[in-house]
């Protein structure tokens, strides 16, 4: 606070405490009066000002309000009258004082909570990309593997005594659509990352699911645990973007997958089912064995893990998606050990009428 504050703060003190003196008769409320000039002064000038304008109107209202100005000889009806005020006077500046420091408090709680959400922004961004970071890496591992494999493919036909171009000219288009596909993982997950509006296309739900099972299919032979499908043939269509459904499908059995690692007692399974809920809308559950949750809403909230190296980001990346489809996505009590997720898409009929 500068010189000039200070010398405002105080004359707005002394210039309260000079209204409330000129009132005071007129009025004949002396007390409420310089009560309000000490509020006035309190409020925007601070402690000093207050107790400034305490002292002011304790000396006016001693020698202007009361029979006689106090002395050893004055009643004790006037020491009385003239205690009561003074401590009501201190009381209510104190008071005041004391709101002016929460409000201090609140605001620079406020500050501080505004440059918290900025880092938790900054922070959500970067936990989002090292929880996609293995997916991802999973995603495009498939189309890279291909692309190399029929590389290879590409040399040796032409690398022959007698080239055979047509094979050659066969692994070489393979090699561009795979290149394609990796490319396409790439545009969608960036996208997902920018929160742009999805791509979505007339899709198969089934075929999602299909494509997320070859993907992770090494992954659960190597961990020793059972896939069992039960999806209904001939689903209707939804509209949907391919690969964010992907990556809806795999985040989940990935979760499930995580959840049984533990488990020596029982069998490791997942079971995955498809079928119409009603005439509106698709269902897929997602059943783990492994050992449940304590808390079945909090696994949604970001940042929110059971995992020791989790990052709390997968589960509510899916809500994200599932709502972003127009669906929802939960958990259904299960009969019996693990956890059953769930969650619905819109036919395509219905979203195109």
């Amino acid at each position: 606070m500068n010189k000039h504050s200070h010398l405002f703060h105080y004359g707005l003190a002394v210039a309260a405490c000079g209204v409330a003196l000129a009132l005071a008769r007129p009025l004949d409320a002396p007390s409420s009066c310089f009560l309000l000039a000490i509020i006035v002064s309190g409020l925007f000038g601070g402690r000093g000002p207050g107790l400034l304008a305490v002292g002011f109107s304790a000396i006016a209202f001693n020698f202007l309000f009361l029979p006689s100005p106090l002395s050893l000889s004055s009643p004790s009806s006037s020491l009385f009258r003239f205690g009561v005020f003074v401590v009501t006077a201190l009381t209510t500046n104190q008071l005041i004082e004391a709101r002016r420091r929460i409000e201090e408090s609140r605001r620079r709680i406020d500050e501080t909570l505004t440059k918290t959400q900025a880092r938790l922004s900054r922070a959500t961004q970067i936990a989002t990309v090292a929880e996609f970071a293995a997916s991802i890496a999973h995603e495009i591992s498939q189309p890279l593997s291909a692309v190399v494999a029929n590389g290879q493919a590409c040399l040796q036909w032409l690398s022959a005594e007698q080239p055979n171009l047509t094979n050659a000219r066969v692994a070489a288009e393979r090699i561009i659509r795979d290149g394609k596909d990796a490319g396409e993982v790439v545009r969608h997950i960036r996208a997902l990352f920018k929160k742009t509006a999805p791509e979505k296309v007339a899709l198969s739900v089934n075929e999602v699911i299909e494509e997320v099972l070859s993907l992770i299919r090494n992954e659960t032979v190597r961990k020793r645990i059972g896939i069992e499908t039960d999806l209904q043939k001939e689903l209707p269509l939804t509209l949907g973007d391919r690969v964010q459904l992907q990556q809806l499908v795999f985040n989940l059995l990935l979760n499930g997958i995580e959840a049984m690692e533990i488990l020596a007692s029982r069998p490791k399974k997942l079971h995955i089912r498809s079928r119409l809920e009603n005439s509106d809308a698709i269902l897929v559950e997602i059943r783990d064995y492994g050992t449940g949750l304590a808390d079945s809403e909090k696994v949604f909230e970001a940042f929110y893990t059971t995992k020791e190296k989790g990052m709390g980001m997968g589960l509510s990346i899916c809500r994200s998606i599932v709502e972003a489809h127009g669906g929802r996505l939960g958990i259904t009590p299960s009969q019996g050990p693990g956890t059953t997720f769930f969650f619905t898409l819109p036919l395509a009929s219905r979203l195109t009428t």
